[in-house]
């Protein structure tokens, strides 16, 4: 009976040591990286304003970022909204396909009549000048037609055929390492003159503009979205189970510019540690975490708060409608970070457990996110 007993606790130590080595390794995992805040990533140029009406002075205006300019070559592609080297229309040379290279150049330069030969291409494309300009990339091999408004098409020579081709825009993006997915939408918001590209799977926006020289490509901007607004005393949850507000949840909205307004709903969940605030078209949650009441804006509300420049010192309220939200993927896990979060957990399930025989601690002052 000793031996087995003495077994029995030899094995327990060893277990215990065992544990307590593995619960210091995962302990000593590395940090797990915070989920960068959410981003609005504005369509149109917008004003950032100090509180989130439309009559507010503005604190400053969104700006795009400049990303390259490209030939105009390319005004053929924006032209008809199609960014791949697609196929025109093929001609056949005939007699001339035995014409030696320069008198072919010459011929395509000088007797070809491009206008007529466009009306039938894909698009409906109608060149603008009569004899548009053809330039010799490779002699009696490539060409670039390049019509009135500098748009321009390749010609290919295949045999005894000529094949018509748009540039390859989407390779423009690549040669300056900015991939697109295959899901791209284009509109037109001026013809000829300015164009949106919008990335539905990489969420990314770019305006391009036509100089007169050159085609001028920006990416539009995109501002961190601040959802904890603010913070205040656990003490006011009391009176947010009774379905009221406390003075110190009311100066939070005021410090924020966005005072609650007579319409305001308070909807309690059900883990009883959280409440929804739906103000109009304004939507907040309230949250009891480390022993503070964290006051959230909702990302489906109208108006959302950003910090607006790069120093984060100069905040404001953009309207949602004007962009998109961008949400970052949460951060990956290793395993061992896995293990250190379920302990993490399960010390904190202790302490709630035994929180009942500690002191209740003196109320304190609201805290700002400000």
């Amino acid at each position: 009976m000793k031996i087995i007993l003495k077994t029995f606790l030899t094995v327990l130590f060893i277990l215990i040591v065992i544990g307590f080595l593995f619960s210091v390794y995962v302990l000593n995992a590395p940090p797990i990286a915070e989920t960068p805040p959410p981003k609005l990533q504005v369509q149109a140029r917008s004003a950032v304003r100090g509180r989130p009406t439309v009559n507010s002075k503005p604190l400053g205006y969104t700006e795009s970022k400049y990303r390259f300019d490209v030939d105009l070559k390319y005004l053929s592609n924006l032209n008809i909204s199609i960014l791949s080297q697609e196929k025109l229309f093929s001609v056949g040379l005939g007699q001339r396909a035995k014409y030696p290279s320069g008198l072919l150049d010459k011929e395509l330069q000088t007797v070809f009549d491009w206008q007529e030969m466009f009306k039938d291409s894909l698009g409906g494309i109608e060149l603008k000048s009569k004899s548009p300009k053809v330039e010799v990339l490779l002699s009696g091999k490539d060409w670039l037609v390049r019509d009135a408004n500098g748009a321009g098409y390749i010609v290919q020579r295949i045999a005894n055929d000529l094949n018509i081709y748009l540039p390859n825009f989407e390779d423009v993006f690549t040669t300056n390492k900015i991939s697109l997915s295959n899901d791209v939408d284009l509109s037109t918001v001026k013809a000829e003159k300015q164009w949106i590209l919008q990335d539905k799977n990489y969420m990314q926006s770019y305006e391009i503009k036509n100089s007169g020289k050159k085609l001028v490509v920006s990416q539009h901007s995109k501002y961190p979205i601040e959802t904890l607004l603010f913070k205040v005393n656990s003490a006011s949850a009391d009176s947010l189970k009774e379905g009221t507000f406390t003075s110190d949840i009311y100066d939070g909205f005021e410090k924020k510019k966005i005072p609650l307004s007579k319409e305001v709903k308070l909807i309690a969940a059900a883990d009883g540690k959280s409440w929804e605030v739906n103000d109009v078209k304004q939507k907040y949650t309230v949250r009891y975490e480390d022993d503070w009441l964290n006051v959230y804006l909702n990302l489906d509300s109208d108006w959302l708060f950003v910090v607006a420049d790069p120093t984060g010192k100069r905040k404001g309220w953009i309207p949602s409608a004007s962009g998109t939200i961008i949400l970052p993927p949460d951060p990956v896990l290793s395993s061992r970070q896995k293990y250190k979060l379920k302990l993490i957990g399960i010390s904190d399930r202790l302490k709630d457990a035994f929180s009942v025989f500690k002191k209740p601690e003196q109320p304190q002052d609201s805290e700002s996110t400000d």
